[in-house]
């Protein structure tokens, strides 16, 4: 940002017109009628390139006065520059892939209805670490943290029932795999999301077990119960049939509270994505900005370009054979 630290000197410039008026209403009068022997305009005939020869100095000098006001007023250019610091929270997105993820109580079903939603989840971090957990029969870690979003999210796209036998719901084990990702790290903050549509059928460690070491390491579990609690599947043999959720409440809402998370259910795609928002707003990474200031004094070009103008209006004065008596 360009600007004058002492605006007060600009007054000086009403001196010179002043002094433009007075040169020619009074000085000029009173100046001495004497002529030198050799005169330029009578010898060349050229009249009109004389007077502006004559001319030029007292403009050069006017510019010189005028740069001169200018430094004293101290323009100066300041630029404003921004840190920021961050103490980024490290998370771990806990995905269920589970057969009954195919149920299309959410169009199209439940799983691509997550992954849409846990993309737009991880476009909302700033200098946060995701990593990435899928679970069914067994778990595994899909996606080490990391900041790099753009993996996250294509990694998160690419998610299918083909990656792992899915004929079961090992939430135990996506806890343990979880914490396991997140045992190591340093932030401040460490958290888990974990998103399921069934019941825990599968796996060597309880769910609650796993919670208590989730719990020692200090993370936080958010558990989201995904799925209507009575919804209509397509039998292959007996056509459409009405099914109840077999969602374990209880042993989630246990889960979080062993963890000081909190459960969430999520009956359609709209409110699933109300649930990953507050979440979000919950879980938010403190940025701390510091700002400083680099003022740069820019008087002294002009007042070197005041100086030049002036030696400039000399040379002139000297190449027209200027007459002081005169001027």
């Amino acid at each position: 940002m360009f600007y004058f630290r002492d605006l007060e000197y600009f007054v000086l410039f009403a001196l010179i017109p002043l002094a433009i008026v007075w040169y020619f209403l009074w000085h000029k009068k009173r100046q001495l009628e004497i002529k030198l022997t050799y005169d330029p305009g009578i010898s060349s005939g050229n009249v009109v390139f004389t007077t502006i020869l004559g001319a030029l100095p007292y403009l050069f000098i006017v510019t010189s006065l005028s740069l001169i006001i200018i430094s004293l007023a101290r323009p100066q250019e300041s630029n404003t520059f921004k840190e920021q610091f961050a103490e980024g929270i490290d998370i771990v997105l806990t995905i269920d892939i589970s057969k009954s993820m195919e149920t299309a109580d959410f169009q199209p079903n439940r799983l691509e209805v997550a992954k849409r939603v846990v993309s737009n989840f991880i476009v909302g971090r700033v200098d946060d670490r995701i990593g990435v957990v899928v679970f069914a029969e067994d778990a595994f870690s899909y996606c080490p943290l990391t900041l790099d979003y753009s993996l996250i999210r294509e990694l998160v796209e690419g998610i299918n029932f083909k990656i792992m036998p899915n004929q079961g719901t090992a939430i135990g084990s996506a806890i343990a795999v979880s914490v396991n990702r997140l045992i190591e790290s340093n932030a401040k903050s460490k958290v888990m999301i974990l998103l399921t549509d069934g019941a825990s059928n599968k796996g060597q460690i309880d769910p609650i077990t796993a919670s208590l070491l989730a719990a020692d390491e200090n993370i936080k579990i958010y558990c989201i119960g995904i799925g209507k609690k009575e919804f209509t599947i397509n039998h292959p043999v007996f056509g459409p049939r009405k099914q109840v959720s077999d969602l374990d409440e209880e042993t989630l809402k246990k889960i979080a509270d062993n963890t000081g998370g909190l459960f969430f259910r999520s009956t359609d795609p709209k409110n699933l994505e109300v649930i990953f928002s507050k979440i979000s707003s919950m879980e938010r990474t403190e940025v701390k900005e510091e700002s400083y200031t680099e003022v740069t004094d820019l008087y002294p070009e002009y007042l070197k370009a005041g100086i030049i103008s002036l030696l400039i209006a000399f040379l002139f004065m000297a190449i027209n054979f200027y007459n002081p008596l005169e001027g």
